[in-house]
C-alpha cells in the first residue's frame, strides 16, 4: 500500500490542507483516522465470539462430530471476515496494481509475475497434504509479517505527519513496539509441539496433559511443518526478551514525549492498539478465530487507507483507470468504493460455493468435513476449502505479493506519501 501512494505521483509540494494535517499529526483528520484506522481495533474480539457462538449452535442443532463442528465453526468465522472486509481489502489492492496504468507500465516484472501466484497456490494446496502443509506454514508467517508490515507503514505515515521530525532511533522504537507483541506467546505454543520442551512441561503442569496438547500451535485444520530450531525453548525466550526490551524503550519514549508535549495522539493510539491485540490474539485456545480478529482490524485499515491514497492521486491529477477514478470520484465516495468491492467479493464467493458443490458430488466429501484423518497425509479438505484454495487463497497471496514490494520500498527507504519511485 505504501507504493500505492507513490506509483505515478507527481513531484509537487503538499497542499495547505496536507501541511496542516502534517502539523496536527493525523493522516487525514482526527475523526477519520479514529473511525477507520484506529478504533476498528475494538472489533478484534468479534471473530472469536462468532466462533464460540457457531460452535455452540452447531453442537446443539447439528449432528456433526466434534472435529467437523470445530472446522465448520472456523469456516464460518473465515467467511464472516472474508465477506465483511477481508475479501474487499484484497480486491482494492488490484485497483492500485493490475488496474493502475502506471503500475503496469513501470513495474512490468511485478505486474506479470503476480499472475503466476494463483495457479501456483492452487497446485500446492491441492496436490497433496505435504505440499498443503508447506504452503500453509509459509502462509502463516507471511500473513503475520504482512500485518506487522502494514502497521509499520502506518507508523511511518504518522511519522511523516509529525512536525517534530522524529529521529531514526525514535522511528525504530515505534516500529519495534508493534513488531514483537504477537510472537512471544505464539512461539511458546509452537515450542509446545515438542513435548520434551520446557514450554510443554510448564503447560502440562498448569493445564493438564490433555489441555496442553490441545493448546499446541495450529491454524484451523493446518498443522504447520515447524523446523527443529523453532521447537527449542530458546526460541520463545528470545522473542519474549525482545518484547520486554521493545516495550520498555517505547514506554520510556512515550512518557518523555508526553511530558514534553510532543506526543502524537494518532500514532500513540495505533501502537497501543497494536500491542494490545498482538498480546491478546495468541491467548485464546483457537488461534484461527483469534488471528481473524487481527485480520479484521488490518482489513478495515487497508480499505480506508487505499481509498485515501486513491483520492489523493486523483486530486493531484495522476492518471487512473476510468473505473477506479469513478470509484473514488469525490470525498464522499467511500461507500461506493467499499460497496463495489463488497459486491465483487460476494460474486466470487458465489462462484466458490458452486465449485464446492461440484467437488462435493464428484469426490464424495462434505462441504465442510473432508475425508481422512485431519493432520495425516491422506487427509483431503472439505469441498468449500478446496474451492477456496482454487480461487480465493491465491488472490490473497497475490495481494501479499504486491504489498511485499510496496511496503518494503516505502516503509524503510522513502517517505510514506507523495514521492516518486
Amino acid at each position: 500500500m505504501a507504493g500505492q501512494v507513490a506509483v505515478g505521483a507527481p513531484l509537487a509540494s503538499r497542499s495547505a490542507q496536507d501541511s496542516r494535517q502534517a502539523v496536527e499529526g493525523w493522516i487525514h483528520s482526527p475523526g477519520w483516522d479514529k473511525r477507520w484506522l484506529l478504533f476498528p481495533a475494538l472489533l478484534a474480539p468479534l471473530p472469536p465470539l462468532v466462533y464460540y457462538l457457531s460452535l455452540y449452535l452447531l453442537e446443539r442443532y447439528s449432528a456433526m462430530d466434534a472435529v467437523t463442528r470445530n472446522g465448520a465453526a472456523e469456516d464460518i468465522v473465515s467467511l464472516f471476515v472474508m465477506v465483511l472486509v477481508g475479501g474487499p481489502h484484497v480486491w482494492v489492492t488490484f485497483t492500485r496494481t493490475w488496474l493502475h496504468p502506471e503500475f503496469r507500465r513501470r513495474e512490468k516484472i511485478w505486474y506479470f509475475a503476480s499472475f503466476a501466484v494463483v495457479p501456483f497456490v492452487a497446485t500446492m494446496a491441492l496436490s497433496s497434504e505435504l505440499t498443503r502443509k508447506l504452503l500453509l506454514t509459509g502462509f502463516f508467517f507471511i500473513a503475520s509479517l504482512h500485518i506487522i508490515h502494514q502497521l509499520s507503514y502506518l507508523i511511518r505515515f504518522y511519522q511523516d505527519r509529525d512536525g517534530t521530525k522524529p529521529s531514526l532511533r525514535s522511528r525504530l522504537i515505534d516500529i519495534g513496539a508493534v513488531l514483537f507483541p504477537l510472537y512471544p506467546l505464539s512461539t511458546f505454543r509452537m515450542v509446545m509441539v515438542n513435548e520434551n520442551s520446557m514450554a510443554f512441561a510448564w503447560a502440562t503442569k498448569w493445564f493438564g496433559l490433555e489441555q496442553a496438547r490441545s493448546l499446541k500451535f495450529n491454524i484451523g485444520r493446518a498443522h504447520p511443518l515447524l523446523p527443529d530450531f523453532i521447537l527449542s525453548d530458546w526460541f520463545w525466550m528470545v522473542n519474549t526478551a525482545a518484547l520486554v526490551i521493545a516495550l520498555t524503550l517505547w514506554i520510556t519514549k512515550t512518557v518523555h514525549e508526553h511530558r514534553a508535549g510532543t506526543l502524537q495522539t494518532g500514532k500513540f493510539l495505533l501502537i497501543t492498539f497494536a500491542i494490545a491485540i498482538g498480546l491478546f490474539c495468541p491467548l485464546l485456545p483457537n488461534l484461527d478465530s483469534s488471528f481473524q480478529g487481527f485480520n479484521l482490524w488490518h482489513s478495515f485499515q487497508y480499505i480506508a487507507l487505499t481509498w485515501f491514497i486513491t483520492r489523493t492521486q486523483i486530486k493531484k491529477g495522476v492518471k487512473q483507470n476510468p473505473f477506479v477514478k469513478w470509484l473514488a470520484a469525490d470525498d464522499r465516495s467511500g461507500a461506493r468504493y467499499y460497496g463495489v468491492a463488497f459486491g465483487i467479493v460476494v460474486g466470487l464467493i458465489g462462484i466458490i460455493l458452486l465449485v464446492a458443490m461440484v467437488l462435493s458430488n464428484v469426490q464424495g466429501v462434505g462441504m465442510f468435513g473432508g475425508s481422512g484423518e485431519v493432520g495425516t497425509m491422506n487427509y483431503r479438505p472439505g469441498a468449500i476449502l478446496q474451492a477456496y484454495y482454487l480461487f480465493g487463497f491465491g488472490l490473497l497471496l497475490t495481494h501479499y505479493f504486491h504489498d511485499a514490494f510496496f511496503f518494503n520500498l516505502h516503509t524503510f527507504h522513502k517517505t510514506a506519501v507523495n514521492t516518486r519511485e
